[in-house]
């Protein structure tokens, strides 16, 4: 009677370590993204909606810098003034950021390295420059 109430023992344990899970550590990425010059000229006669579309053409790739599998591929968005990206529930961990589309001028500051670290928002600055004279 013993042995089996032992092994009943055992089997629990070992069940209810085997279903439990783990939620992964994660934080945020916050990017605010300045582009320009958008004129050669001024005054800059751009409309916002022309604005918007400049700033919303632009998209943010974080990759495993040793696989180079991408974990996000998101695209700016425009808040009147400057660009946005905002991602939560990145998994803790070191990543390359990539910009598309790549051209000479976006190529100068890309990849860069960032650092997600648990419960914390990585927050950076971008500017991109688009060799407009």
């Amino acid at each position: 009677m013993k042995k089996i109430a032992i092994i009943g023992f055992l089997w629990i344990v070992i069940f209810s370590c085997s279903t439990k899970t783990v939620a992964p550590e994660t934080g945020s990425i916050d990017i605010k993204v300045t582009i320009g010059p958008l004129c050669p000229v001024e005054p800059c006669n751009i409309t916002a909606a022309e604005y918007k579309s400049i700033y919303e053409s632009y998209s943010f790739v974080i990759s495993n810098p040793t696989s180079k599998a991408v974990i996000i591929e998101q695209k700016i968005t425009h808040n009147g003034t400057n660009g946005l990206m905002k991602s939560t529930n990145i998994a803790v961990g070191e990543y390359e950021l990539n910009i598309k589309p790549e051209n000479f001028f976006t190529k100068r500051g890309f990849p860069k390295t960032i650092k997600i670290e648990k419960d914390k928002t990585t927050s950076l600055e971008i500017d991109i420059d688009t060799g407009i004279r």
